[in-house]
């Protein structure tokens, strides 16, 4: 029993401590469910000791890439559609910590027979670590480069006189931009400080003020650096449009894309990443003469050196125009105003 024990609690203690040093899972969820997983790896002793040290190991990473499937499937069928679509975007790193984990306290189960407690898990600790920190340092290293958070800046006109800014419903966030944002815009476009803030103006002389920004963040790797995209949306699309390019290649460039009609996208950021795309997808409603842009919808797609592992992250859904200035008619009074009597006509037919 002691040996089924050791087993149980070098699994439970290395998941916990794999979680917390990964971010990959909270420590509450990482300590609850590595009670379960533990229970897993501890059938397995006798397996572990029969197989010797050459295939103990071997055994406990197949076992522990097996559990986590088969939590992906359990939160699948029966979970919460939230909680499978989490597990998705970790299945990579769960793997990684689930079959090292096992896999050490297999080689720990196996060198019982030979060494002491401390030598058989010190050696097991050694295996279960290295085998985290290689297939998690790429995975990282991927991550950084292609998962990171993508913040979008919409550029949007509106026509409003010379001397007014656009209209923004009260209590609306006012979207701003940042020095090296508008350093950036110079260098293409002419930006002035107008009554509205900073508005940027085209070559047409159409003028652009940002609506909102927003930021498209993926769940498997909510921190690192940030890749900005300025996208300037112009008043004359039709109908509904669509507009796929690449983002910066740098995880945390800056580019500025200019869609238009006819899915046409110019950028001024020549170095660009085919790993990481952003669809625009953009809807107009109203006649020819008063066509505005009702809805917008982004979507962040990324896919990694060794295949698309990675689950498109969208954003739907968002106002792609200001609010216009309520137009208050004015009242209409009507008056009883009584007719010019003619003298040609009798007395009676005067009303």
């Amino acid at each position: 029993m002691k040996t089924f024990g050791r087993t149980y609690w070098f699994t439970w203690a290395f998941l916990v401590l794999a979680a917390a040093l990964t971010g990959v899972a909270s420590l509450k969820d990482a300590f609850f469910g590595g009670l379960v997983a533990a229970m897993f790896s501890t059938a397995l002793t006798r397996v572990y000791a029969r197989s010797g040290v050459s295939f103990a190991p071997l055994i406990g990473a197949a076992a522990g890439a097996l559990w986590v499937l088969l939590m992906l499937l359990k939160s699948k069928w029966w979970g919460y559609a939230e909680d499978y679509e989490q597990a998705s975007w970790t299945l990579g790193v769960d793997i990684s910590v689930h079959a090292a984990g096992f896999a050490g306290a297999g080689l720990m189960t196996a060198l019982l027979l030979r060494w002491s407690l401390g030598r058989s898990a010190l050696a097991g600790f050694a295996l279960a670590a290295a085998m985290t920190a290689i297939p998690y340092g790429f995975i990282a290293w991927v991550d950084h480069r292609v998962a990171g958070p993508v913040e979008v800046v919409l550029l949007v006109s509106s026509e409003v006189p010379s001397e007014q800014g656009p209209y923004r419903a009260p209590g609306a966030v006012v979207a701003q931009l940042s020095p090296e944002e508008i350093k950036e815009l110079k260098q293409n476009l002419l930006v002035v400080l107008g009554p509205g803030g900073e508005e940027v103006i085209d070559e047409q002389g159409r003028r652009y003020w940002p609506l909102w920004r927003h930021r498209l963040i993926y769940p498997g790797n909510p921190g690192g650096p940030v890749r900005t995209t300025i996208v300037i949306l112009p008043p004359d699309v039709m109908g509904r449009e669509s507009w796929n390019f690449p983002l910066s290649l740098a995880p945390s460039g800056l580019q500025i894309v200019n869609l238009g009609s006819g899915q046409k996208v110019s950028t001024t950021n020549a170095s660009v990443s085919q790993a990481v795309t952003l669809k625009v997808v953009a809807e107009t409603k109203g006649e020819a003469s008063t066509v505005t842009v009702s809805a917008i919808s982004f979507e962040v797609s990324r896919s990694s050196p060794v295949g698309s592992f990675y689950r498109p992250v969208a954003a739907r859904s968002f106002p792609a125009a200001f609010a216009r200035a309520p137009v208050i008619a004015s009242p209409v009074i009507k008056k009883d105003v009584m007719r010019r009597p003619s003298f040609d006509t009798p007395a009676e037919a005067i009303k």
